[in-house]
């Protein structure tokens, strides 16, 4: 039986997010203004420098701000679930590949006993990718990466939910 799924999931941006955006763009503002109001009359030879050092600072701003866009595909093929993070609509990174029948535990997170403990532990290596972090509705999945415990969050719809159900009855 061959299982295909693909599934596109967006982050929510946080008030951390909006305050790091608006924070860096009034910080590159106020470098641009010392750069050529400050800067540039006291040494006029510098001119073209300051002015590329300017540019160049807004321009790392403007990407840095552009990369807290998040988007999460998940793709569920066969018995193995991939999870990507795609960074403002162009750049992908696979986060993790899951075995589905290897897992040692998957479930809601919401008033779960073994994610509360998981979540506390420090020796799990933990992956979010979901759309809000401490969101009841997300689910949880546990499994063995490399010899390493690894506790991965995410959004799954209810279609990907019963795959995981069937293809791991007793972890689910």
């Amino acid at each position: 039986m061959d299982i295909f799924i693909e599934e596109m999931v967006e982050r929510k941006r946080t008030a951390k997010d909006v305050a790091i955006v608006f924070g860096l763009m009034v910080l590159s503002v106020i470098f641009a203004y010392l750069l050529l109001v400050v800067v540039f009359p006291l040494i006029p030879q510098l001119g073209s420098v300051l002015f590329l050092l300017t540019a160049g600072v807004i321009y790392i701003a403007y990407r840095f701000s552009m990369s807290l866009n998040v988007e999460y595909e998940y793709l569920l093929v066969k018995n193995e679930i991939d999870i990507d993070k795609i960074m403002n609509r162009k750049k992908r990174k696979r986060l993790t590949t899951v075995n589905l029948k290897g897992l040692e535990a998957f479930g809601r997170c919401g008033g779960n006993r073994d994610y509360e403990r998981l979540s506390g532990d420090i020796s799990v290596k933990k992956i979010y990718a979901c759309k809000k972090k401490n969101d009841e509705n997300n689910y949880f999945v546990v499994y063995f990466e490399n010899s390493m415990r690894v506790m991965t969050v995410f959004s799954p719809s209810e279609k990907i939910v019963e795959v995981i159900e069937k293809l791991n009855p007793k972890r689910a």
